[in-house]
């Protein structure tokens, strides 16, 4: 059986001629392992039928080169076996290519004729106008170097002839090759070395180097050669991803260890034509060294931008088209220490800061002020790091690591597409590898790495320290950014409790403007709610699952305060309020108006960052307090119903210290709190024991007197509707009243004073009133829950007597199972 169909593919848009494509396999492999994948493509404004690329993919993900500019394109995957192919997945979004206006071209890389050309042995020009250009199917073509390496062939047809075909071969690797003999392994390596070792050992991923070109060297699978000009022969290098002697590891790269034979190649700067900023964070281990470059080409001639290490002096290098602008850093890079540099253009002027240092100014000759970037942002170097000495002052790559990158703001995700934004790249290590092989995580935590060179332990809850060494009870929960700290609770009912309204009330300190304050997510839909701090503001997302809410503070939040926030769902309309702002309103889009989380509620952060929606809005954790989440009337006890959690620590609060004595529980409010005190005690602490008896007890909108055997109603719910009987007038007046409820079936009577009875009578045909709870006076726990919000706090006053029926006369204080802050009345 073949393979079920992939699921849809994702595009992602790199220049005027290139799509990055990912994929994942269908929901079953057939009835063998699946071998390869095909991709095929159509453009809705221009074909009629879909365009098969003979190409068999390996992998789950392609950069594909040679389209059309300013062209919409859609895409399908294809998965085959040994007993035949899958039917096409689900095209993918329709996309369009970049103009050349909007964004650099993209790599055609290298020309070849194949064995159907006639004509001009030296190919053709991409901007022949004689010819019309379109992408045709992928056709078998000799053996080329570096045969792991994507291509298509890409056909040009001579207006009055359908005969004469020029193709020639685009790959996915900028790697020049010069002809296409049939090749054969050497017998003997004549020099082979491994590249750079760091200082915890040896890279993980090793770059051979051959006597020979790549015209005659063979590389292993998961890699590809490039000639060494600098020091002859060629190297095979592993692609991102891939280690070892024969790249036959995967690596896992989130801060990039550079051999000074490696680069990572990124998205062409957008939007920086003429003004950028970037931000490098590195640890050299050379003198010198490529750190960035992107240009008009891959020579460095005409306009470019490039930052390298000169004899441990930071260059930063541009040019508009008109001369080279330099600007030297007046402080040498220590080796070994990491180091950080901001590099700012506008127009002709720049300047480069080092560490904290004051900024060094230059300008570019010329009066051109903008510049063109057409080839792929390399970050370690670049594939013809030796032909950009010209203009860089170095042909040597980058030995070091690099922990953060940021680009006009922003800060980019290191790791390979699609999970970051790293398109493809050579011999990259891991910098952080093995920095958990010695740590010593106790109590069940677990090591990751924090940084390119330290790690943190995830301890789980009731745990903290450096190696989960200290034991705590949790009380206000403290989250933290740098410790990727978050908790989850399941939902308390069912989903379909909250299928059509849910609310939120959270009480919160935020430390930074930006975090996950809660998050929920359905595995099977695009379901999901979000409530995220961003830039300051409160947003509350949520997806019904045709499209997003967004719904966004009018003002921002100030940091290290406490905040109360509101937010509410009713079908697809969403109300959000913080403290006494305004409430603002939103909606989601399309027709559906359930929502259905399957996912555990998270706080403060989440387990993976990568799997979280995609509209979710959600960027980092969280930094700072939480300590109030209701839900839908009931509370979220942190102490009870967190059921996981990761590096929780306690909040600097009253509440965390226990001030209430005597089985008193601590209530916070904001920086302060009060004490619920036990039946028996009462005071700010719940210090003093209640030794006289209390005939008379006084209630103060948080109390309450339980008993076993309920007997009397005012409001009551027969199991078919509810009967409310309302008397008018004013009984808040500090004087006593009496008060007669009767019930008789479904028919009731209540007086008070001598107003006369009201009666009333519950819907339906319910008659028998069944009651399994205790008996609550007063007011009751989590009060606004249980009576449907009719009562949202119990009685301020006090109550002399109770009877029920008609003799039996209550005790109250001495016959309470229980109670909360109770006292004589008076006496407050």
């Amino acid at each position: 059986m073949p393979p079920a169909p992939p699921y849809q593919p994702q595009i992602v848009v790199v220049s005027d001629s290139e799509v990055a494509l990912s994929w994942k396999p269908g929901v079953s492999e057939g009835s063998s392992p699946i071998q390869y994948y095909t991709v095929e493509f159509i453009r809705p404004d221009l074909d009629s039928n879909w365009t098969v690329i003979r190409e068999q993919i390996q992998m789950e993900s392609m950069v594909l080169k040679g389209l059309l500019p300013n062209t919409k394109y859609q895409f399908a995957v294809r998965a085959a076996n040994s007993f035949g192919s899958s039917p096409a997945s689900a095209p993918s979004d329709v996309i369009r290519t970049f103009s050349s206006e909007e964004l650099g071209s993209g790599s055609y890389g290298h020309q070849y004729i194949t064995d159907t050309v006639t004509g001009d042995g030296d190919g053709f020009d991409i901007d022949d106008s004689d010819y019309d250009i379109y992408i045709e199917e992928l056709r078998p073509l000799p053996a080329i170097k570096g045969g792991n390496r994507k291509f298509l062939v890409e056909t040009k047809v001579t207006p009055g002839s359908s005969s004469r075909l020029l193709s020639r071969v685009l790959t996915t690797t900028s790697e020049p090759t010069t002809s296409t003999p049939t090749t054969t392994r050497p017998s003997t390596t004549v020099r082979a070395t491994t590249a750079w070792a760091a200082r915890r050992g040896s890279m993980s991923s090793a770059a051979r180097l051959f006597d020979l070109s790549c015209d005659e060297a063979v590389c292993s699978a998961d890699s590809f050669c490039i000639n060494d000009y600098d020091r002859g022969g060629s190297r095979c290098h592993c692609n991102l991803g891939k280690g070892g002697d024969m790249c036959e590891e995967d690596i896992s790269i989130q801060y990039p260890q550079f051999s000074g034979h490696s680069y990572i190649t990124f998205e062409p700067l957008k939007k920086s034509y003429q003004t950028f900023q970037i931000t490098l964070e590195f640890r050299a281990e050379s003198e010198d060294g490529l750190l960035l470059y992107c240009g008009e080409n891959e020579h460095g001639r005409g306009d470019f931008m490039s930052l390298a290490i000169i004899r441990r002096s930071l260059q930063f290098r541009f040019n508009c088209g008109t001369g080279v602008g330099v600007i030297t850093s007046e402080n040498k890079i220590k080796l070994g220490n990491w180091h950080s540099v901001t590099l700012f253009r506008d127009g002709v002027n720049g300047w480069l800061r080092m560490d904290n240092n004051a900024p060094v100014t230059g300008k570019s000759q010329g009066q051109y002020s903008k510049i063109t970037f057409q080839t792929p942002f390399y970050v370690g170097g670049a594939p013809g790091v030796y032909w950009l000495v010209r203009a860089t002052s170095t042909n040597r790559g980058f030995q070091g690591c690099v922990q953060s990158l940021s680009i006009n703001g922003k800060i980019i995700d290191m790791r390979p597409w699609p999970l970051g934004k790293a398109l493809s790249g050579a011999d990259v290590g891991e910098c952080s590898s093995g920095i958990c092989d010695e740590a010593a995580c106790i109590n069940s935590g677990t090591c990751t790495a924090s940084k390119a060179d330290s790690y943190i332990c995830l301890c789980p809850l009731g745990f903290k320290g450096h190696h989960c060494e200290e034991a705590l009870t949790l009380a206000i929960p403290q989250f933290n950014e740098s410790l990727r700290s978050f908790a989850s609770t399941p939902w308390p009912l069912e989903p379909q409790n909250y299928l059509s309204f849910m609310e939120f009330e959270l009480t919160f300190r935020p430390d930074l403007e930006t975090g996950i304050l809660l998050y929920s997510y359905d595995t099977d839909s695009k379901d999901f709610l979000s409530i995220n701090m961003v830039a300051g503001y409160v947003e509350f997302r949520f997806d019904c699952g045709s499209g997003t809410a967004v719904i966004r503070s009018e003002e921002p939040v100030s940091l290290g305060h406490w905040h109360e926030l509101r937010v509410s769902r009713t079908a697809k309309n969403g109300i959000l309020q913080v403290d006494k702002q305004k409430p603002v309103e939103g909606m989601a889009e399309g027709a559906f108006t359930q929502i259905k989380c399957s996912s555990e509620i998270f706080i403060g952060g989440v387990p993976n960052y990568d799997d979280v929606k995609k509209n979710s809005g959600i960027l980092r954790p969280f930094s700072g307090s939480i300590q109030k989440i209701i839900l839908n009337d009931r509370t979220i006890d942190v102490k009870q119903d967190f059921t996981f959690g990761i590096n929780l620590g306690n909040a600097a609060h009253p509440c965390v210290t226990s001030p209430c004595a005597n089985g008193g529980t601590c209530i916070p409010k904001k920086d302060s709190y009060e004490c619920d005190c036990p039946l028996g005690f009462d005071g700010q602490h719940c210090q003093k024991a209640i030794t006289e008896a209390i005939e008379i007890p006084q209630f103060i909108g948080r109390s309450y007197l339980t008993y076993d055997n309920p007997d009397i109603l005012k409001s009551y719910n027969l199991g078919s509707g509810i009967a409310s009987i309302t008397v008018n007038g004013s009984f808040s007046d500090g004087r006593w009243h009496r008060v007669k409820a009767v019930r008789d079936g479904q028919s009731g009577k209540v007086t008070v004073d001598d107003y006369g009875a009201r009666t009333g009578k519950s819907p339906g045909k319910m008659r028998q009133l069944n009651i399994n709870g205790d008996l609550y006076i007063g007011g009751m726990k989590e009060i606004a829950l249980h009576t449907n919000r009719q009562y949202l706090r119990g009685l301020v006053g006090c109550i002399s007597h109770l009877t029920l029926s008609t003799d039996y006369h209550i005790s109250l204080v001495e016959d309470a199972t229980n109670g909360k802050n109770i006292n004589t009345c008076g006496t407050k």
